[in-house]
């Protein structure tokens, strides 16, 4: 009896010991945790701060910016209206505005396309020529204005006389992949080689038209333009070339 004694009372020791240590434990984990946050209070509140913040503006930017596009979106329509209307003195101030107030959404890149469209019919074209140079060098990445702003630049420089420019530009069309304007890109080179007086490099341009762009609306001109330059008395209604592109904006048809 005495031996089940004693190994009763080892045991009950043992677990003591046991949960004694683990609370040892816990409590020596529980002060360098609090010792830790007490050295370190400002910092962590500082990011709780900084993610708190951040949350907010993301969620008041998701909310602004879809009221932002609303707005652009009416302010763009209004414009579009007084261009197609001639009105492009009035049109300069609408897309200024949504440039001005509007640069980071979806309408800006559009917005300035036209600015540059207004100050080139109104005969402004050194205004013209910064406005396109500003979309090309601001939207490498927009598919559809890109193109149109090196197509519209070279008839600004073709305005000027400076037609070793205005190929320049055209043929930079060529380097953006598949433009839905490279055809016509190509038949505008092969003007402003013509106007330039090199009929052999404008020939070049419109045989390579005919060739690569077969169904191309510009193809028949360029092939009137071909039976020019050879001497052939052929008639063929033309297209009508140095003629900003429009771009309707969205919802509107």
């Amino acid at each position: 009896m005495k031996i089940k004694k004693k190994a009763a009372k080892k045991k009950e020791t043992a677990t003591v010991t046991e949960t004694e240590r683990l609370h040892s434990l816990y409590d020596d984990l529980t002060f360098k945790v609090e010792d830790s946050f007490d050295k370190n209070r400002t910092v962590i509140f500082a990011s709780i701060s900084v993610l708190v913040v951040l949350c907010a503006g993301a969620i008041i930017y998701y909310f602004m910016s879809g009221r932002w596009n609303k707005e652009a979106s009416v302010l763009e329509s209004a414009a579009y209206n007084y261009y197609v209307e001639g009105d492009y003195k009035d049109a300069v101030s609408s897309y200024q505005k949504i440039i001005d107030k509007y640069s980071s959404g979806g309408n800006a890149p559009i917005a300035m396309y036209y600015l540059g469209n207004s100050y080139l019919s109104m005969g402004q074209t050194d205004e013209a020529i910064k406005t396109y140079q500003k979309i090309i060098e601001k939207y490498k990445s927009e598919k559809t204005v890109l193109p149109l702003a090196y197509i519209n630049l070279g008839y600004a420089y073709m305005n000027k006389k400076d037609y070793t420019s205005a190929i320049s530009v055209f043929k930079q069309v060529s380097s953006l992949g598949n433009s839905l304007v490279a055809d016509r890109a190509v038949y505008e080179t092969a003007l402003a080689y013509e106007a330039s007086g090199d009929k052999a490099s404008a020939k070049e341009r419109y045989e390579y038209l005919k060739k690569a762009y077969p169904n191309s609306p510009w193809t028949q001109d360029a092939i009137a333009k071909l039976n020019k330059i050879q001497g052939n008395a052929v008639t063929i209604q033309q297209q009508p070339g140095n003629q900003p592109v429009k771009i309707e904006p969205k919802g509107k048809k």
